[in-house]
């Protein structure tokens, strides 16, 4: 009854408060938020220096506004799930105050001035939170280690393997201009000076206020068959405030000479040198300081290898993934995460590419500085876009181009009749339960009465299937649920460069193979005339190039559940890599499941590109 009294009388005041208030004052009106954003003063630190956060009044309307009020803004760090802001900072804040009729607050974070391991990484999330406040930006990722190493390595070249004759680039970099020089000394055994046309300098030094030394090599090439040799380098540096972050580096000095192996595992059955870029007229100066060696290349010109070339096959077109040219020509760096994503491909995000992960290409690829378009798959999540809404629990890449029968630049090679396709690749990193694939397709908007696939390359890693190369054809009327196909499995070393082809010969033979092997042929004959699919009258756009790196996959893992029709694998799958969460600290590790491509290139066996292309529609942009 009291309650009820209590109820009724407040009740009463508030509706007399909208009016005239409770006594002879107006209230004064709630102060109004304002919208923030978040800034670091840097990414990257060692101990001793300083973070410096701001927190800015960011309202695009009134560029002059300022807080309403004092507010509280709440801040942690942490390494995944575990606190650091101990570890990392001398006094970190959990709690400081924005002050009222201001537009920015600077917040001074000291780093720690000792306690880190040598060449220890911590990678910490700083984050804000304001109460009733939207801040954006509000999680920053830095790295913090004990000192700016010196980092010594072959420019362009993180696998550290050159052929004999080659020339190499050492180099010495820091990550923050230097106070004072760093000298880097370097040494070579004696007994390795023979293989050196140009040695080594003895000393590399970073001049003060630079970030950045060099110096090139060259070896010799001896032209009599002998054995591959690894050179040594050895670096030292007096430098406390710069030490090295390693003291050798061990180079595979591949012999030229040495003979091929097995036909279906050595690449050079099909190209000689496959690691030398193809370029065209108007790149071959840029692409040429950047690899060195290259391989002039233009339309028409006969198939370097001398068979395929007898054979009939022309060049035609070419992705070669330079890390050369600017932003919005071949690649578009301009995101977040500063990845080189190539133009001439587009975001394969639809539903069924994004079953158990996110395509979200800005992230997850990247041309690196070697000029190889790098495919990552991580436990990081992420939101799937197009066909396939809502969040993941895994971010990936995956793309597609041609087929399209449009202008765009993903639609700048066409794939018909007469087209040999080799693509260079490498698959790499924990792929159990993945099923990495290259692959053809016809047009898939539904409107095509027929279906062709063309699987150049399946790798489904799991107790099902082991850890093959699966070549395969799909045909067949689209209606049709029970298709016809045909397939091919070979045990090889994925881990290594293999070059995986497609000769669709006619529009009444397709064949796949791998290195210098042919390993599956599909012919006309062997078909009915309505399951008959790979001609240009039932593709009329040419078939679709796909990339992708699908897992789970129910084909390999075998186990899991389904429930409404919807199949997910058994807790652990994904045991090898999981732990590898933090996309800052992990991207680079061995671990993580990646699919690499070196180069795409197309070859016609027509007596000239407008008798292959038969007035289709594509892009002429150039991108080798």
């Amino acid at each position: 009854m009291i309650k009820r009294i209590l109820y009724t009388f407040l009740s009463a005041c508030l509706l007399a408060t909208g009016f005239a208030g409770c006594d002879d004052d107006a209230m004064a009106p709630l102060p109004e938020s304002v919208p923030l954003i978040m800034e670091v003063s840097g990414k990257s630190f060692v101990m001793g220096d300083k973070l410096v956060l701001t927190i800015k009044v960011n309202d695009e309307d009134n560029p002059e506004a300022v807080s309403n009020e004092d507010f509280d803004i709440y801040l942690t760090a942490k390494d995944g799930t575990e606190d650091v802001s101990k570890v990392v900072f001398k006094d970190f804040p959990s709690m400081v105050t924005f002050p009222k009729g201001v537009s920015e607050l600077k917040i001074e974070l000291p780093i720690v001035e000792s306690g880190l391991k040598p060449q220890e990484k911590v990678y910490v999330n700083v984050l804000a939170f304001v109460r009733g406040y939207k801040v954006s930006d509000s999680s920053q990722s830095i790295v913090v280690s004990d000192h700016n190493y010196t980092v010594v390595s072959l420019k362009n070249n993180a696998d550290n393997e050159i052929n004999e004759g080659d020339k190499f680039t050492i180099q010495a970099q820091v990550s923050v201009p230097v106070t004072d020089d760093v000298d880097v000394n370097i040494s070579i055994p004696d007994a390795q000076k023979v293989f050196y046309e140009t040695l080594p300098p003895a000393k590399l030094t970073i001049k003060a206020g630079e970030q950045l030394a060099e110096a090139v090599v060259k070896t010799k090439h001896n032209p009599d068959p002998s054995q591959h040799e690894t050179l040594v380098l050895d670096f030292t540096t007096l430098s406390g405030v710069h030490p090295l972050d390693k003291a050798k580096i061990e180079i595979l000095m591949k012999d030229l000479e040495v003979g091929r192996g097995d036909r279906l595992l050595d690449e050079r059955w099909v190209y000689d040198r496959p690691a030398v870029p193809f370029a065209s007229s108007g790149r071959q100066g840029a692409v040429a300081d950047q690899y060195g060696e290259i391989i002039p290349m233009k339309e028409m010109n006969s198939h370097p290898n001398a068979d395929l070339a007898a054979a009939g096959w022309k060049f035609y077109n070419a992705w070669e993934f330079h890390s050369v040219g600017n932003s919005g020509d071949m690649w578009n760096d301009g995101n977040a995460f500063k990845n080189k994503v190539p133009l001439f491909l587009a975001a394969r995000n639809t539903a069924v590419a994004q079953n158990h992960a996110a395509v979200f290409n800005e992230q997850f690829s990247n041309i690196t500085e070697e000029g190889i378009l790098k495919m990552i798959q991580m436990k990081v999540k992420s939101t799937a876009t197009g066909g396939g809404k809502g969040e993941r629990d895994y971010g990936t890449a995956a793309f597609y181009a041609c087929g399209t029968g449009s202008p765009w630049k993903s639609n700048s090679q066409l794939i018909l009749e007469g087209c040999r396709m080799e693509v260079r690749a490498r698959l790499r990193g924990e792929k159990n339960g993945f099923n990495m694939g290259i692959w053809l397709m016809s047009d898939d908007s539904g409107s095509s009465p027929t279906y062709s696939e063309v699987d150049i390359l399946e790798n489904p890693v799991g107790p099902i299937t082991g850890n093959k190369a699966f070549q395969t054809f799909h045909y067949g009327l689209s209606a049709n649920e029970n298709k016809g196909s045909k397939s091919a499995q070979n045990s090889i070393n994925m881990n290594d460069w293999n070059v995986y082809w497609m000769e669709w010969r006619s529009g009444e033979e397709i064949a796949l193979g791998i290195n210098g092997v042919e390993t599956v042929c599909l012919k006309k004959s062997e078909c009915s005339e309505e399951d008959w699919t790979f001609t240009n009258a039932k593709n009329q756009k040419g078939l679709k190039f796909i990339l992708t790196m699908g897992a789970p996959n129910k084909w390999a893992l075998g186990g899991g559940t389904e429930t409404g029709g919807v199949w997910a694998p058994d807790a652990g799958w994904d045991s090898g890599f999981a732990s590898f969460n933090n996309y800052e600290r992990d991207r680079d590790n061995d671990a993580i499941p990646r699919l690499e491509i070196d180069w795409v290139r197309t070859y016609i066996n027509k007596a000239s590109v407008a008798d292959y292309e038969q007035g289709q529609t594509k892009n002429g942009t150039k991108f080798y």
